[in-house]
């Protein structure tokens, strides 16, 4: 409470002396622009409407007649911008001789000012605005009204409709519940997505922000809504472009799957005939003829080798292809596949090594998986690799880590972006040497997938015409604490 017994909040004092000028200013609140253009010494007049000073100047030179009793008047009082503000001035004379001017604004007013101000503010937003009971719509702005096909909020309360009758059948339950938890001060705000029925009976999906609310003294649950049904739209095109991808690459797995199946047995038919006739099974045949025969054995064999990785890609897409484990010694494992390269390699002047880790544990693995692997690394490590390179393997246990196997050339190396398109279905790295050899593309994804499949993965490290390194990490639990024989 001031001194002077007010309690109101917008609140200044000015003290004049018998001729109004001012010589001393306070206030506090919103009291303090009141006076925020006064200073010592100047006229309180300057501040008071001219109709008005008449009457303030009557009063104040009746100040010290009322023997310590005052006088309160209305006044326009000055504001910024030539503008004027209603406000009540308390006039009383004290002791010393001085005026004391006593200023509170017009609180009614005020608050009649904030309310149109609000009330702008809520009509010309962009949201939905609603406040609601169980059933009775007590306010609605005209955005909510558009939201649900009305032109104004006017002709939206105006029909013969409920709170409800606006949402739709399938989220009624959720409202309704929503709604009945806020009222009994269980939910005081919550966050939810629905669907409002629009008048001609479609519907507009919402996100609703929804808050407890005193309304005119009673309960009311206050929301704000935002259409998103352009949102929702794109949410379900994106759902609906998944699932095409998704059909549409289970029925390209599966035709693959068939396919590869389908030409592989009269390809096997091709080899056995071809190879009949090679080694002429059934009776001499012209050397021509002969070496025809080898030529279609060749040409049968490498379309045999694409269709089978074609195969295997299916089947690792599809998720079909189950890992038949067992121990697998690596030092066994690379001696039977260096030998099984060793033509290969010896043709193209390239020189194999082996560098085992004495000691290595077995692995817990897909035998046949982890040979085509370490084929597929050889094969490509041969096939890159000039006359004159050398091709390496290794095995080791790294530490901290399960069992690595990785295959080293002195071949043409790869740029990043060629790894990258090595690593892709179907890629193939564009060199002159690379483009010498013909293949699918699958040789290092099948790997890829396939050290997936063992829950390890495969890196490659490579720079351009430096060689390249690709590796196959195991993890530690497929690691077998028995040793087995090392060396090759």
């Amino acid at each position: 409470m001031r001194e002077d017994g007010s309690t109101q909040s917008g609140y200044a004092a000015v003290v004049l002396d018998g001729d109004g000028a001012v010589l001393h200013v306070s206030g506090a609140g919103t009291g303090e622009r009141f006076v925020q253009a006064l200073a010592i010494g100047d006229t309180i007049l300057t501040q008071i409407h001219p109709e008005d000073a008449d009457v303030f100047e009557l009063v104040r030179a009746q100040a010290p007649q009322r023997a310590g009793r005052s006088a309160t008047i209305e006044l326009r009082w000055a504001r910024s911008g030539g503008k004027w503000s209603k406000l009540f001035a308390t006039v009383a004379a004290q002791d010393d001789g001085t005026v004391r001017l006593s200023l509170v604004g017009d609180e009614a007013a005020a608050a009649r000012r904030a309310e149109v101000q609000m009330r702008r503010v809520v009509e010309g937003s962009a949201q939905g605005i609603i406040v609601r009971t169980q059933t009775q719509v007590l306010y609605m702005n005209n955005s909510f009204a558009r939201l649900v096909g009305y032109a104004s909020a006017r002709e939206c309360m105006a029909s013969e409709m409920n709170a409800n009758s606006m949402i739709h059948p399938d989220d009624l339950d959720l409202v309704a519940d929503r709604v009945k938890a806020r009222l009994a001060g269980e939910e005081t705000v919550s966050n939810y997505e629905i669907r409002l029925l629009r008048r001609d009976g479609s519907p507009v999906w919402v996100e609703a922000h929804a808050a407890l609310v005193n309304w005119d003294g009673q309960a009311a649950s206050l929301s704000w809504l935002n259409d998103i049904s352009r949102r929702k739209a794109i949410e379900a095109e994106l759902v609906r472009s998944k699932d095409a991808a998704e059909f549409a690459n289970r029925t390209k797995t599966e035709f693959l799957a068939n396919m590869s199946h389908e030409l592989r047995t009269p390809l096997n038919a091709i080899l056995g005939f071809s190879e009949m006739i090679g080694c002429k099974m059934f009776g001499p045949v012209a050397d021509k003829y002969v070496e025809y025969s080898h030529d279609i054995h060749r040409s049968g064999e490498h379309l045999l080798a694409l269709v089978n990785d074609v195969l295997d890609l299916a089947k690792l897409e599809a998720g079909k292809l189950e890992l038949r484990e067992s121990e697998v010694c690596l030092a066994e494992l690379v001696e039977e596949c260096l030998t099984l390269v060793g033509n290969r390699a010896r043709e193209g002047g390239v020189t194999l090594h082996a560098e085992l880790q004495a000691g290595l544990p077995l692995l817990r693995a897909d035998g046949r998986a982890v040979k085509q692997l370490l084929l597929n690394f050889l094969s490509n490590a041969v096939k890159f690799t000039p006359a004159g390179g050398q091709v390496t393997v290794r095995a080791s246990r790294p530490a901290g880590r399960g069992l690595s196997i990785s295959v080293s050339d002195t071949g043409i190396g790869m740029s990043a972006a060629e790894i990258e398109v090595a690593l892709s279905p179907f890629g193939q790295v564009d060199s002159k040497l690379a483009r010498k050899h013909q293949g699918t593309g699958l040789g290092l994804p099948i790997c890829k997938s396939l050290m997936e499949l063992h829950g390890g993965d495969l890196t490659v490290a490579s720079r351009p015409n430096q060689g390249t390194t690709l590796t196959a990490h195991f993890p530690t639990e497929r690691v077998v604490a028995r040793t087995a024989a090392a060396g090759v």
